[in-house]
């Protein structure tokens, strides 16, 4: 996949109490904060201000390794929930999880950690298909 992020994207934690039905766990919420463009493959993918997410949905015990807010998959996160929530319709599971692992290489993760999320993603993953 061909990524292409004009800029990069900016959050801040969520309000405490906001209804977010898409997020389970303890993670915090985080939201963005202005629009977000992302191009895959030609293709421009909003994931628009106001929209909540927790990072990457690791279990609690391998936030040491791993916690939610980590760097190289930060980014990655945000669209990849977007899509798991909010447009389930219009692109299929694995194109999100594909699209999660090639926004954490252009993010700059090492290969080695880009395909460990990629399979978690695609094995344990749950969206609304």
């Amino acid at each position: 996949m061909r990524i292409y992020i004009p800029e990069r994207l900016q959050t801040e934690r969520a309000p405490k109490g906001v209804k977010t039905p898409w997020l389970k766990g303890r993670a915090t919420k985080w939201m963005v904060v202005r629009d977000w463009w992302v191009c895959i493959d030609g293709v421009w993918f909003l994931v628009p201000a106001g929209y909540i997410f927790n990072g990457s949905s690791i279990p609690w015990w391998l936030w040491w390794l791993f916690p939610p807010s980590f760097a190289p998959a930060w980014e990655a996160s945000a669209l990849h929930d977007w899509f798991y929530s909010h447009l389930y319709h219009q692109v299929s599971k694995t194109f999100a999880d594909a699209a999660f692992r090639a926004v954490m290489l252009y993010d700059d993760a090492p290969e080695v950690v880009a395909n460990v999320f990629h399979a978690a993603v695609s094995r344990f993953g749950k969206g609304g298909w």
